[in-house]
């Protein structure tokens, strides 16, 4: 997944394609094409797999998956800035590892949730509940040492050390140089990539260039690799101010051109796929509202049907007693 995201894809959809594969298969499957996708910065199509992950684990009832694949669909919104809809399906996620049981095994997933919450709040500019976030994914990941937590215990690190960048430096270095140590031991290169660039920029902080550009052009390689076109457009950015800051004119104007090229690409890509999203959830809302409009319609008609009973028998009932009446009357 870290590596070639393309080769995750792949293997899911080989998993998908066997006969009479068993659900859990089928929701592993969907989840790893889901991840796949959310590596290359498709947001529309990582969506679309993690709802049918979603779906299928409700069916089934299998709670970890549920909460595993509602954190992996609020991720997606978050990073396409669709925060609304972060926030659904991830306070869905929160509630739901509130009140159900999970195993030990299992309990990494509180940690998710806690660093996707993070994540979301950092975007919102709030450090200060991101910091907690974080800190409680750090310690749910650091319980478990064999599972799937170990690849996302360097995330909760460069996450709260980006936080502290406009707060503490020196906490900043901690999280990064933590961040960097669990990626390298855990061959996450992309998770490399982000702990080099959060303390390349601690080195320009202290005006040490050569040693934040060195960084840079390391985790440039690394971005390369595994195809970050996010990271490798900060980096070109970050390279350019630096190269200025020294006065190497020439190289600024390179890495300046760069930049633009890969954030235009990004921008292109980032829009793409946002605006397939938000299609998607203005055709969901308008089914809703066809749905609840049909409702409203069949109510109304029920209701004039059984308005025009009452109203047919009240007459009934009436003519009925004027007859008796004028009966009784011309008897008298």
């Amino acid at each position: 997944m870290f590596k070639n995201p393309q080769k995750t894809i792949q293997i899911g959809e080989e998993l998908l394609k066997k006969k009479d594969i068993s659900d859990s298969y089928k929701i592993s499957s969907n989840i790893l094409i889901a991840n796949g996708y959310a590596a290359m910065n498709d947001y529309k199509k990582s969506i679309d797999f993690a709802l049918k992950a979603n779906e299928l684990s409700e069916k089934t009832k299998d709670n970890a998956n549920q909460i595993r694949t509602l954190g992996l669909i609020g991720n997606q919104y978050t990073r396409s800035e669709m925060r609304e809809e972060a926030w659904k399906y991830l306070d869905k996620a929160d509630k739901l590892t509130q009140t159900i049981y999970l195993p030990d095994s299992m309990k990494y997933l509180i940690g998710n949730i806690n660093l996707l919450k993070g994540f979301l709040y950092k975007r919102s500019l709030d450090c200060g509940y991101a910091i907690k976030h974080f800190d409680k994914a750090i310690v749910a990941f650091k319980k478990d040492k064999k599972g799937f937590a170990v690849a996302n215990l360097g995330q909760a690190y460069n996450q709260k050390g980006y936080c502290y960048l406009s707060i503490n430096k020196d906490s900043a270095e901690v999280s990064f140089k933590n961040g960097l140590a669990d990626a390298r031991k855990n061959g996450a290169k992309s998770l490399e990539c982000n702990a080099l660039v959060g303390l390349s920029e601690i080195e320009t902080d202290k005006s040490n260039y050569k040693t934040a550009n060195d960084t840079l052009f390391h985790a440039l390689k690394l971005a390369k690799e595994v195809k970050q076109t996010e990271m490798e457009t900060r980096i070109y950015k970050l390279l350019s101010d630096n190269l200025l800051a020294i006065g190497d004119f020439e190289n600024h104007l390179h890495y300046k051109k760069l930049y633009e090229l890969t954030q235009s690409k990004f921008d292109l890509e980032n829009i793409k796929s946002v605006n397939e999203l938000i299609k998607k959830r203005n055709e969901y809302k308008q089914k809703i509202f066809e749905a609840k409009q049909d409702q409203f319609n069949t109510f109304i008609f029920i209701l004039s049907g059984i308005l025009i009973i009452i109203i047919g028998l009240f007459g009934y009932f009436f003519v009925k007693k004027s007859r008796i009446t004028d009966k009784t009357t011309q008897n008298k």
